[in-house]
């Protein structure tokens, strides 16, 4: 099982315990779960450019209050990255920003599931960012897209030609 295969079981597990199947209702409210609670906090630019972004590439179908916790978590590992140059950058901060951008999946609902991998979909994640601003430049952010897939795609092509030139 792969980690979108986990995220959906716990999802299916979840609707069983806390959902009527035939009308869509909450019958066993939880409030310390993490899906009943639902997403009532107010919402930055950023996070709004997100979950937009969600909508258009992976179907997002909701989102909880954790959620924008975790979204706010990254926003701030990122903002610190960001700020720091490449030299000063600590790798215990940049596997904390990749668990943060990791632990939104856990609190979303997807219409479909991404045909990348986890960790392919975390990384253009957080490469979208990176060229966004966090999220904040939303005229950027089909492009960064772009970019980050393609890095993703080239970094996992060990067939790709090499760029020096050939003698003929």
């Amino acid at each position: 099982m792969n980690v979108w295969d986990n995220i959906k079981v716990v999802q299916i597990a979840h609707d069983l315990v806390h959902w009527e199947s035939d009308s869509g209702t909450i019958v066993d409210f939880d409030p310390s779960c993490i899906y009943c609670v639902g997403d009532n906090k107010p919402r930055t630019r950023n996070y709004k450019n997100f979950l937009i972004y969600l909508t258009n590439h992976y179907q997002l179908t909701d989102v909880t209050d954790e959620t924008n916790l975790a979204f706010e978590k990254l926003f701030r590992r990122l903002e610190v990255l960001i700020q720091e140059s490449e030299e000063e950058t600590n790798n215990k901060t940049a596997k904390s920003e990749r668990k943060n951008a990791e632990e939104i999946f856990e609190t979303v609902r997807l219409g479909k599931t991404s045909k990348t991998s986890f960790n392919d979909t975390v990384s253009i994640i957080i490469g979208i960012a990176y060229r966004t601003n966090i999220f904040d430049n939303a005229n950027n952010i089909e492009l960064a897209y772009q970019l980050a897939y393609q890095q993703v795609v080239r970094d996992g092509n060990y067939l790709e030609l090499s760029e020096e030139k050939t003698v003929t």
